[in-house]
């Protein structure tokens, strides 16, 4: 009894939810049921005694054929894709993906398969879709993470910049730090920062990357520079491109990011972005050209104050010098002018008194020779490195007792090249310790000694005068504070004796390491 000859098979076959196509061992259709017909399109009489190849793709029918073959010839052995993922033709000629599992029988000595047909477009085209929106979420966590790390590379950028701007470096490198992370974090092709001169001589560069010889013309941008009103403060983190900043595009470059430099309430110049393409401005690239011009603003806004501070230390220093010299030099100048008016006649009168004058006369001009010399020094402060701390303390003895009449003695013990910082500190204890002296103490006489050995070296300064209570000095009076910061710069320990209707004694102890 052949298959299409059971009632009850070809029953099972026909109410069966999905395609099933009978062949021979030449892949002939045999049999067919009610699914095949609507799932290929094909009436009954259509497919019968038609070769199977008639509903494949015509690429995979060679594939097909082999495969059929072997089947046939080791049915058992070899499953001829059992559940495999393949493609279907219907009779319009569209495709469509099936899924497709064999099964071999044996009637009345005739060898069939059967091919059991489903329909997966909605599986495939649902795993397609699944694809996809991986991909596109991979995509997406990529696009994420060269978001995340260009906003780690700008943050740091900004952070560099800004950390360089905290320090005293000159004005031109940190415009090199700031056209160079600029350059890099916005991609450009070039950079430049300008300055706009109200002269005659037009914008010149501060800072550039990248721009030709030709293109500079010598530091003159010449039509490269986009203008701005000298004085626009609207215009001030305003960035313009292209055409829009009045610009000539000029040699290779196509697109412009320009930025104005305000400082101050003035336009300074600008930050201009060069790029070779064509190409049009993100906010955010725009908002990122606005931090850098207001940082480029900020140093150069920071390197005029620090001229400014430069200039008003310059003058500060030359009022006190000046100052100096009066209090000191020229009254005790004026003093021995004074002696050596009246000295002949005094002389004349009395010898002794005459002897005793001109010693003072000596010690006068002896002490106005010293006040030069440290003021001298002043002006020059290497000077304080290069001679002998000993001759140091004689000069500012000889500088004391001839500005207050109170006789400084000296006395150095031991030899030793000191540390440039130790000597410098020692030096500035001792002339506020003599300056204290000479101001306040009522002394009639000063010591200073220094004592060096190989281990240690000490400072002392002594008076006889009235002393006074170390607890109870205002905070006004800086002369002690400044002599323990400099013995704590060098650590050196300093000490302090002295009480009221006592002398005082101040010692600075340094030991060497």
């Amino acid at each position: 009894m052949g298959i299409d000859q059971s009632g009850t098979i070809l029953a099972f076959l026909e109410s069966a939810p999905i395609a099933v196509v009978v062949i021979d061992e030449e892949g002939i259709i045999t049999l067919i049921n009610a699914k095949t017909e609507e799932l290929f399109g094909y009436k009954r009489g259509e497919l019968i005694g038609q070769s199977l190849e008639i509903l494949l793709p015509q690429r995979f029918v060679s594939q097909h054929y082999q495969h059929r073959n072997g089947y046939f010839a080791m049915p058992r052995a070899r499953a001829m894709g059992n559940g495999m993922d393949l493609a279907a033709r219907r009779k319009d000629g569209t495709e469509f993906p099936v899924e497709v599992g064999l099964s071999y029988v044996e009637v009345e000595g005739q060898r069939l398969a059967l091919s059991f047909i489903t329909d997966i477009t909605v599986r495939v085209e649902a795993a397609e879709s699944l694809r996809s929106h991986a991909q596109e979420l991979e995509s997406r966590v990529v696009a994420r993470t060269q978001e995340i790390e260009r906003r780690r590379r700008v943050a740091e950028g900004l952070h560099d910049v800004l950390t360089v701007l905290n320090t005293a470096r000159p004005l031109e490198e940190i415009l090199d730090l700031i056209v160079e992370q600029a350059s890099q974090l916005l991609e450009t092709d070039a950079i430049a920062i300008y300055r706009q001169d109200d002269g005659d001589s037009g914008p010149r560069i501060q800072a550039a990357r990248y721009l030709n010889d030709s293109e500079t013309d010598d530091g003159s941008p010449g039509k490269m520079y986009p203008s701005f009103a000298p004085h626009a403060p609207e215009q001030s983190g305003v960035p313009t491109t292209g055409a829009e900043s009045g610009m000539t595009q000029a040699g290779r470059y196509r697109s412009v990011l320009a930025v104005p430099l305000n400082v101050k309430g003035e336009i300074y110049g600008s930050l201009c972005l060069y790029y070779k393409a064509a190409r049009s401005f993100s906010q955010e690239e725009k908002e990122l050209a606005v931090a850098f011009s207001d940082q480029a603003a900020l140093a150069i806004e920071n390197g005029r104050l620090r001229e400014q501070v430069g200039r008003s230390a310059v003058a500060a220093e030359r009022t006190r010098l000046a100052r100096d010299l009066h209090d000191a030099v020229t009254q005790t100048l004026f003093s021995t002018s004074l002696i050596a008016e009246v000295l002949p006649k005094i002389w004349e009168r009395d010898a002794a008194e005459g002897k005793k004058r001109a010693e003072e006369l000596r010690e006068l001009t002896r002490g106005a020779l010293a006040e030069m010399r440290t003021l001298l020094l002043e002006l020059r402060p290497t000077a304080l490195t290069e001679a002998g701390l000993g001759d140091l303390l004689r000069q500012l003895a000889d500088a004391v007792t001839g500005r207050a009449r109170i006789p400084v003695s000296v006395a150095v013990e031991g030899k030793g090249a000191l540390p440039s910082e130790v000597q410098i500190a020692f030096y500035r204890i001792a002339q506020e310790a003599l300056n204290n002296v000479a101001k306040h103490s009522g002394a009639r006489r000063a010591n200073v000694k220094m004592s060096q050995t190989p281990d240690s070296v000490a400072l002392e300064v002594e008076d006889d005068g009235r002393g006074f209570d170390p607890s109870a000095v205002p905070a006004t009076h800086l002369g002690l504070n400044i002599m323990r910061e400099r013995a704590e710069a060098i650590g050196a320990q300093l000490e302090i004796v002295s009480a009221k209707g006592q002398h005082t004694r101040i010692t600075a102890t340094w030991k060497r390491r």
